[in-house]
């Protein structure tokens, strides 16, 4: 799905590996670039607050519905306030593994399996949501990737894990800005599926999209 007016153009259909380098790149640059951020976690700073790749070009689905070109359209937590959008069906190769995340425990099991350590990023924004004062733990999708295509967060799984330190070793973890239903694929498998199709939000209302006369 490719948000109208996103700014960073459609997803990746190939490419995943290189993508997923670049994103672990600018991961640890952030971190070390965080080092100069205060260490008090009630200081007055901002930093990053999401644990999904958001900012990569990594294909992210959810399934489709009928009447409604993807679930994604009407369920995003921070939407980029867009009122049209473009669906292209895709369909992933049939041996494709994917990591399901279906409440806390798969999420801080990922975490602790796969460990990228995110706490300078994280320390201000995450300690003002949960008090943790130690080290965070997001998990190091290049190093998923050897093992999972995917990983898919079910609508349950959004609905039982964000917003919680969750315990990952000696560290805690925690799921941030990943959408309900989102499938974000770490491999290249995935092929089009048929055509394209146009979307448009229906007076501004979050969950009414109609399909666009051209689409």
């Amino acid at each position: 799905m490719e948000w109208a007016g996103a700014g960073h153009g459609p997803a990746l259909l190939s490419g995943a590996s290189g993508e997923l380098a670049a994103w672990r790149s600018a991961t640890l640059a952030e971190e070390r670039s965080a080092a100069r951020r205060p260490a008090d976690p009630a200081a007055n700073w901002s930093g990053h607050w999401w644990s999904a790749p958001v900012h990569s070009r990594l294909a992210a689905t959810t399934r489709a519905l009928p009447g409604l070109g993807a679930v994604g359209l009407a369920l995003v937590e921070d939407g980029p306030g867009a009122a049209k959008a473009r669906c292209q069906p895709v369909r992933p190769r049939p041996a494709a593994t994917v990591c399901e995340i279906t409440g806390p425990d798969d999420w801080a099991q990922l975490a602790a399996r796969y460990p990228l350590d995110v706490t300078r990023s994280r320390r201000h924004d995450w300690w003002r949501v949960t008090g943790w004062t130690g080290t965070w733990l997001i998990p190091d999708y290049a190093a998923v990737a050897a093992d999972y295509d995917a990983i898919h967060l079910t609508v349950l799984g959004y609905l039982t894990t964000p917003g919680r330190d969750l315990p990952a070793g000696d560290a805690r973890t925690m799921l941030a800005g990943w959408d309900p239903d989102t499938t974000y694929w770490l491999t290249d498998c995935l092929a089009p599926a048929g055509p394209a199709t146009r979307w448009e939000q229906l007076d501004d209302h979050p969950v009414t999209w109609i399909r666009a006369a051209d689409g």
